[in-house]
């Protein structure tokens, strides 16, 4: 007798695919008025808050850093406070803050398709340190890297998100193997529903929920070969630099190590 196939009708698996995710509120800032309008606020950088661009803490144990490849130095993109987040994303950091760096460079040189590149770097950094030496004028110039215009992240709430219409997504949220037809052609119709029922994967800055893979989903092996969850999302939409594209940092469930991978 051959096997019956599972229906999946979406208000029967519905509790299976839905996922909390957390999403800020972004707030871009500027010193200059003439660039006040209805998306930007007067204000000045704080090289503590939570944000995208703008100035990171630099402390005598955690200086500006440069490419591990090109020697340049490398461009700061991310900073989250452990304080500010949810308490379901707070395990994730060991320390109060969490940078992300990257070499536009290397990463447009197929630096973004490694998730270990040197071009980039993904590190915790303790509150309370020495800062590090402010740059005097003898600095070399050519040392200096433009820094990205400032967005605060702040007031992180949680929504529902949703998987994406791929059957190998599908199948894999809800534990299935998409190698028969019949199932195929389920999980597609899974997802036309999904569609009308406009349940959609969330783009731009979130932790947790499902990845908005902008082409085939990715897995990551930490290198103590434990697979690495994606726990942070960058869209395009968030932050523009090099050749654009979504950034996740990724979290070894482990030992803690943190990864990335960026699609463009």
């Amino acid at each position: 007798m051959a096997k019956k196939t599972e229906t999946f009708l979406l208000e029967d698996v519905r509790p299976r695919l839905m996922r909390a995710a957390f999403v800020p509120t972004l707030v871009a800032v500027t010193d200059d008025p003439d660039y006040v309008d209805d998306e930007t606020v007067l204000g000045t950088d704080d090289v503590t808050a939570a944000k995208i661009g703008g100035a990171p803490l630099l402390t005598k144990e955690a200086p500006a850093p440069k490419c591990g490849k090109c020697k340049q130095p490398l461009r700061f993109v991310l900073q989250l406070r452990r304080s500010d987040l949810p308490a379901a994303a707070q395990v994730h950091l060991a320390e109060e803050l969490l940078q992300l760096f990257w070499c536009d460079d290397c990463q447009s040189e197929g630096g973004a398709e490694n998730p270990w590149s040197k071009g980039a770097l993904i590190r915790e950094v303790a509150l309370g340190q020495p800062l590090a030496k402010a740059r005097g004028d003898e600095d070399d110039e050519d040392d200096e890297v433009d820094a990205l215009s400032v967005t605060f992240i702040r007031d992180w709430r949680e929504v529902e998100d949703w998987p994406s219409g791929q059957v190998e997504v599908l199948a894999a949220a809800l534990e299935v193997s998409p190698k028969s037809e019949a199932t195929r052609e389920q999980l597609e119709a899974l997802a036309e529903a999904m569609d009308d029922a406009e349940l959609e994967t969330l783009d731009g800055v979130k932790m947790a929920g499902w990845p908005r893979w902008v082409s085939e989903p990715e897995t990551v092996k930490c290198k103590c070969k434990a697979v690495m969850s994606p726990v942070i999302q960058l869209g395009e939409e968030a932050v523009v630099v090099g050749d654009a594209g979504t950034t996740w940092i990724l979290a070894c469930p482990a030992c803690g190590k943190k990864a990335y991978v960026c699609q463009q």
